[in-house]
């Protein structure tokens, strides 16, 4: 019998690693695109959300009006979440993530940050959901450099020419 139940045990921890890791994907597309279905879907009811500063949203209600909040505050948002690694202890787990991640503000100014994400999930009626996220470092935001004529990059970054000939 521990031959059968050792592959199960193996089967299962696969997927719940890429159940865990399309909820950073879902997060990050349900708050870029804007999607409270998709948002919500990726947290356990009774979750906490730190913003950081000290300012927690507590319950899955809260977490959904903090989004709002961002939405209306950036007229974009694009956010990549990488490096995620996860540890999975029957049905709970932890992570941490990098994100970096772009805004445009109200006046169409963009921003620019970064921090790592320190999780916490929990598997419940068979699906796992977040159950804490926090910023394990304060984001980091830097304005980025306004386009000019349309051109995005200085000379000096932007492509070679066709033919380093000059021809």
């Amino acid at each position: 019998m521990a031959d059968l139940e050792q592959p199960t045990a193996r089967l299962d921890r696969v997927e719940s690693e890429l159940a865990i890791r399309r909820l950073a994907h879902e997060y990050c597309h349900g708050a870029d695109k804007q999607d409270i279905a998709r948002w919500a879907g990726v947290w356990s009811e009774d979750a906490v959300w730190a913003l950081g500063h000290g300012q927690d949203a507590v319950g899955l209600a809260a977490i959904c009006d903090a989004v709002r909040g961002q939405w209306g505050a950036f007229r974009q948002m694009h956010h990549w979440t990488a490096n995620l690694v996860v540890e999975i202890d029957g049905d709970s787990a932890t992570g941490e993530a990098d994100v970096d991640i772009s805004v445009e503000l109200a006046d169409g100014v963009w921003v620019r940050g970064g921090a790592t994400y320190r999780d916490r999930y929990v598997r419940r009626d068979g699906a796992w959901k977040i159950i804490r996220r926090e910023p394990g470092s304060d984001f980091y935001y830097a304005p980025l450099p306004p386009s000019v004529g349309g051109d995005p990059l200085p000379p000096s970054v932007g492509p070679p020419p066709a033919n380093a000939d000059g021809d």
